[in-house]
């Protein structure tokens, strides 16, 4: 009767593994972070650990993470004192994806190959875009958002008024809990630090992954 049990136990935990939806791949850490499942356990961030649809991450002070989505390599780096859930609808091929960002620094690099939508929300803020690069800070104390153009295009909207503007490149979106939104030329001193850019070697990870059609497949990444 025990071992009938406890087969039933593992099959019943790999059937869960199979369900929960693969978002991304953790391709780098610095310092100590943690992801909390939508069960509620909490795990240390490593490299090369896959994340899913629902992963709340919180970086701790004097950390750093690195990641990239499954579907089109699109990139997501997160700085230290960082809260966000990853969030998304997986489609057939591609994922709608969707960022609740509460606090902290992230850098978003969107791949040009597929058009999928990609939202951030913060409480003051929604930016929605498609094929560029920029920074997003929101400081859940202040009320403040602040977008930094690297590249391309991206519409910040204040939630409270309505009231939106395109941010590209070189220029700098500002956008207050009191409904106010803003665009101006940036001080590029402003602009928060890239860690990844002091790597001077590439580095291939090998990720194994199951597609929204149960195939199994490699993702092969090359980053510095």
């Amino acid at each position: 009767m025990f071992i009938k049990k406890s087969i039933l136990m593992i099959v019943f935990s790999f059937s869960f593994v199979l369900c929960q939806e693969q978002l991304a791949v953790v391709t780098k850490t610095i310092g100590s972070s943690e992801v909390i499942n939508d069960k509620g356990s909490v795990k240390k961030i490593k490299r090369g650990q896959i994340l899913y649809i629902g992963d709340r991450i919180i970086t701790k002070k004097g950390s750093f993470i690195s990641l990239i989505y499954i579907d089109d390599k699109s990139v997501l780096k997160i700085k230290e004192n960082s809260d966000l859930t990853l969030n998304g609808q997986k489609n057939s091929n591609s994922i709608s994806k969707h960022i609740d960002f509460v606090n902290g620094a992230i850098r978003v690099k969107i791949s040009k190959r597929k058009s999928n939508n990609f939202i951030i929300a913060s409480s003051v803020s929604v930016a929605s875009v498609k094929g560029t690069d920029f920074w997003f800070l929101t400081n859940s104390q202040s009320g403040q958002d602040f977008i930094y153009g690297i590249e391309g295009l991206v519409q910040l909207q204040n939630k409270k008024s309505g009231l939106s503007v395109d941010i590209g490149e070189g220029i700098t979106g500002l956008s207050t809990r009191d409904g106010n939104i803003q665009s101006i030329k940036t001080d590029p001193k402003s602009i928060p630090k890239d860690l990844e850019k002091e790597e001077l070697n590439s580095e291939t990870l090998k990720i194994e992954f199951i597609d929204s059609s149960g195939k199994r497949k490699t993702l092969v990444i090359k980053y510095k």
